[in-house]
């Protein structure tokens, strides 16, 4: 996993999310990398300084120091979101996932953080932020909202959900087996659907988070033909 985190004045929210344990993801761990996203000439401001010493003192006894990278880019529009989508996918771990951690730092860099993870193609995009009093965070997949909304896709999901197997969806839906597995691969881009055999055998699918938060977007109308 390769986690991004604009940073700010403050290291608290970011060591949060860095302690935090997800579905699937068991918090950091020694293959991990860790992305500190900053302004030019941050040397100058010692608040931001101060914050990322902190961080990379937690950090740097679980990922190894060689695993912390610090991005600095230039503040100036679009080149803020090249500079921070072109560090992302030169660090990109081999699982393919990226968590970013949204809740510290300059306001152009969290929108330029933001603008970059949509470009990213092929990646499993986290994006997580923490309330201000510490009450909560939010966390969401970027998948089901770069999906394309086809009513198909939405019946594929259905079938999953209710464990239907590759081929009953495919005689519900009028279509070869081929042509709901081509689908599914699709899908798996985005990260709607996991394969539980990536070993080579025969791929069964199951409907991942992002998934059922596709059906939720798609208003999920799946007794309908």
């Amino acid at each position: 996993m390769l986690v991004v985190f604009p940073v700010g004045f403050d290291e608290k929210f970011i060591v949060r999310a860095l302690m935090r344990k997800r579905e699937g993801i068991d918090g950091l761990e020694h293959r991990d990398r860790l992305m500190a996203i900053l302004p030019e000439n941050y040397e100058m401001e010692r608040k931001t300084v101060n914050a990322l010493e902190a961080i990379e003192s937690i950090a740097s006894p679980i990922v190894g120091k060689e695993n912390i990278i610090r991005l600095e880019v230039p503040m100036k529009s679009e080149e803020i979101v090249l500079a921070i989508k072109r560090g992302i996918e030169e660090n990109l771990t081999s699982d393919r996932i990226v968590l970013a951690v949204l809740s510290g730092g300059m306001r152009p860099l969290l929108v330029g953080t933001l603008l970059a993870l949509l470009g990213l193609k092929d990646v499993r995009v986290i994006v997580e932020s923490d309330f201000e009093n510490l009450s909560g965070h939010i966390s969401l997949e970027l998948g089901p909202f770069l999906a394309p909304k086809t009513r198909r896709w939405e019946l594929i999901l259905c079938g999953l959900h209710e464990e239907k197997s590759v081929r009953t969806i495919a005689e519900e839906l009028g279509v070869s087996p081929a042509t709901i597995s081509n689908e599914l691969k699709k899908m798996s881009q985005y990260h709607l659907v996991e394969n539980e055999r990536p070993d080579g055998r025969a791929p069964r699918y199951h409907i991942t988070r992002a998934g059922t938060i596709y059906l939720k977007l798609m208003e999920g109308k799946c007794d309908e033909t």
